[in-house]
């Protein structure tokens, strides 16, 4: 078990903690954040992709649907 220095009491080592915690959740609430963000710019990127080939296919929109669901 690890000691404790001689001069911190329990309630200011539940203290630090307790801000520690803290610190962590905010960096985890950005963290989330932004990889929802970089989630959502995959998402229009991929979608740009498919416009893109749709376009240069010359095929309507139901002829891919359709040859997707074969």
């Amino acid at each position: 078990m690890a000691r404790r220095p001689k001069n911190v009491s329990i309630e200011e080592q539940i203290s630090g903690k307790e801000t520690e915690i803290e610190n962590l959740s905010e960096q985890l609430k950005a963290a989330k954040a932004e990889l929802k963000k970089l989630k959502e710019e995959k998402l229009l990127e991929d979608s740009q992709k498919i416009m893109d080939a749709l376009a240069a296919s010359g095929k309507s929109v139901d002829d891919v649907i359709n040859m997707i669901n074969q």
